[in-house]
Formats: structure tokens, sequence, C-alpha cells
């Protein structure tokens, strides 16, 4: 019977890149589909920035390069995820107050 036969769902590899390297993450990950991959991904590198140790002392310019690609099982790159997408809050400070944005507050 058809009905029986499990689905077999698509393999995806993911590689930590930045303008330098292309480090394939040891595990290859089944997922149903690329938006399931752009959030294994997003966690892939959410992880990597809490564990590597010098992430906090590299620019925000060294930090914009980091990236995910998200390629298939013949290689072909099919999304990238930047690490930090566009426009992300910045972290708040660890110390001395609240944060507060002051663009907007120019005196005139």
């Amino acid at each position: 019977m058809l009905a029986n036969i499990p689905a077999t769902m698509p393999q995806y590899h993911l590689l930590v890149c930045n303008q330098h390297n292309r480090i394939k993450y040891p595990k290859s990950f089944d997922l149903p589909d690329i938006e399931t991959a752009r959030d294994a991904a997003r966690r892939v590198a959410k992880v990597f920035m809490e564990v590597v140790p010098y992430w906090n002392d590299l620019s925000p310019n060294q930090q914009d390069e980091f990236r995910v690609e998200i390629v298939d099982e013949a290689s072909e790159r099919l999304l990238t995820v930047p690490f930090k997408e566009p426009g992300e809050a910045l972290p708040a400070p660890e110390e001395g107050g609240p944060h507060h944005d002051r663009r907007g507050d120019e005196s005139e």
C-alpha cells in the first residue's frame, strides 16, 4: 500500500561562512521545506554568536560578513541567511542603566 510508505524529506546542509571561509556544519538535516531549513540556519547562527568567545570583539562590519548558506544534496545553494538581519535591534548595554536610542533627539 502506498499510503504506508513514508515520504522522504529533502536533506539540507548548512555552511557557516564569512568572506574568508566556508565551514560545513557537522550535521545534515532532513527537513520538510526551505522555511524550516531557514529556521535551523537562524538557530545555528544564534548559537555561534553565543559560544564564539571573540564574537563581541568583532566590529559590526565584521559581524555582518557572517552568514549561513543552505545547500541541497547536490550542493546547490538554495538560500543565504545572514547572522544578523538588517535592522536587527542593538543588544542592551551591560552596564549603566537603560539604553536610550538618541536618533531623532537632536535639538533644533
